[in-house]
């Protein structure tokens, strides 16, 4: 189960960002079925999805699945149990919202998403301080564990599950207010040589 395949040991609720739009790209296709792979094998776990980008039409067949959140609270849902986040070739900003808003309680966080260490080796310091501020502080803490192959190569290709340590984080810095993440005027964000655009 994902408890013991992540490394959680009491995973207590799922939440996917950025899923895409499932009605025309294959690779959310495939992604959104995982998810519910993941969702039926922990039927006590309420799994709930956003994207901006979905019709609603599509929102109609998801909730069917799982729960759609009604608005788009820019991935900064704060948690106060431990939490895997499903957000598969997200960008950085992102990934920067949720670390934000759950500075206090990141040990709560399980990620299945794109490998903070790719962000500082393939991005500048003072870029990934400027737009991912989160990130860059974040990413010594992370523990990143690489998932199962997968039939097709772009669906999960530069994908890992990340925990973040159990340790001292520095003191919460004051970076300003969240970033407006619109996924409908967002690329995916690639990451080294691969990726999905």
């Amino acid at each position: 189960g994902i408890n013991a395949e992540y490394g959680h040991n009491d995973i207590q609720e799922i939440v996917c960002y950025g899923i895409g739009p499932i009605a025309t790209c294959k690779i959310a296709q495939h992604q959104f079925a995982v998810l519910v792979v993941i969702s039926r094998l922990h039927p006590l776990v309420p799994c709930s999805l956003y994207d901006p980008v979905l019709s609603d039409v599509e929102r109609d067949y998801i909730s069917r699945h799982m729960h759609v959140l009604p608005s788009n609270d820019m991935c900064c849902k704060s948690v106060s149990r431990p939490t895997l986040f499903f957000m598969v070739h997200s960008t950085r900003r992102m990934y920067d919202n949720l670390l934000q808003s759950n500075w206090e309680s990141l040990p709560l966080l399980t990620i299945i998403g794109n490998p903070f260490s790719s962000y500082r080796t393939h991005t500048p310091d003072a870029t990934l301080l400027c737009q991912a501020p989160h990130v860059f502080h974040c990413s010594d803490y992370v523990s990143e564990s690489p998932l199962p192959p997968y039939t097709l190569l772009n669906v999960f290709n530069d994908t890992v599950a990340m925990r973040l340590e159990e340790c001292c984080y520095p003191s919460k810095p004051v970076f300003g207010t969240k970033q407006i993440v619109d996924r409908s005027q967002d690329e995916f964000e690639i990451i080294g040589e691969s990726g999905k655009g």
